[in-house]
């Protein structure tokens, strides 16, 4: 069972949502991109960061089992790890790796919580108290840059540049530490999770063409050939929902 919840308001400017995911997996579950970096706990108590993923990665069975998280906003990421988030992009690193000293004992208490929802408020509480000590700074020329994208994931880089006063070079490079990718990148990834969206709406009540056309694409085609870039597999396979 997977369900999100609101961040925490000390979090909000920093944390799409909080996540809780209870049970066991047989089988490796396959995760496809969505822009966002997250910080998570293991069933053994164990404190990951999950870089942004370019394309799909299956998640062993053995570390499917009762995960609690945080998912970054896109574009937040440097700012909540303290370094670029280009240094996780498709890799998971330890919670210390990225918060120093702090990550032994954070764990510790996470290991001594019996239930998701007291690994997430411990977490949670971990990562406000960063913040709090670390004075983040997030890049507003990227963050409107995102939400930008957001709405037209299909903007070419040069008006996207344009857009927050920025050089295509200058936007590429602050995307790449603030996100871990660049814009192009991102565009593809939101444009890909508004066809998820439009597909679980749809219920099989439209065509595959008219999906493709609803969600961004310029026709069926290269919509078939980004389900296959991102998820491995045809679109017809979207109807069974992934683990975010």
């Amino acid at each position: 069972m997977y369900r999100e919840f609101r961040p925490d308001r000390r979090l909000a400017p920093y944390v799409e949502c909080g996540w809780l995911r209870s049970g066991s997996s047989t089988r490796p579950v396959r995760v496809i991109p969505d822009g966002c970096v997250d910080v998570y706990v293991t069933a053994q108590g164990k404190v990951m960061i999950a870089g942004s993923a370019s394309t799909y990665f299956d998640v062993p069975a053995g570390d499917c089992d009762v995960l609690a998280g945080l998912r970054l906003r896109p574009g937040a990421a440097a700012a909540v790890i303290g370094c670029p988030a280009s240094e996780f992009t498709n890799q998971r690193h330890p919670f210390d790796s990225a918060f120093g000293g702090a990550g032994p004992r954070i764990a510790d208490s996470l290991f001594g919580a019996t239930t998701p929802r007291e690994r997430i408020a411990i977490l949670t509480d971990a990562v406000a108290d960063h913040l709090a000590g670390s004075n983040p700074f997030i890049d507003r020329a990227v963050s409107s840059a995102v939400s930008v994208l957001r709405i037209q994931p299909y903007r070419p880089v040069s008006v996207l540049a344009s857009d927050v006063g920025l050089s295509e070079r200058q936007l590429r490079r602050r995307f790449d530490i603030a996100v871990g990718y660049g814009p192009k990148r991102l565009g593809r990834v939101f444009r890909f999770q508004r066809l998820l969206d439009v597909v679980y709406a749809a219920r099989d009540a439209n065509s595959w063409s008219q999906l493709a056309i609803a969600a961004g694409y310029a026709d069926q085609s290269h919509m078939i050939n980004e389900c296959l870039a991102l998820t491995g597999g045809p679109p017809t396979a979207l109807h069974v929902r992934t683990m975010p």
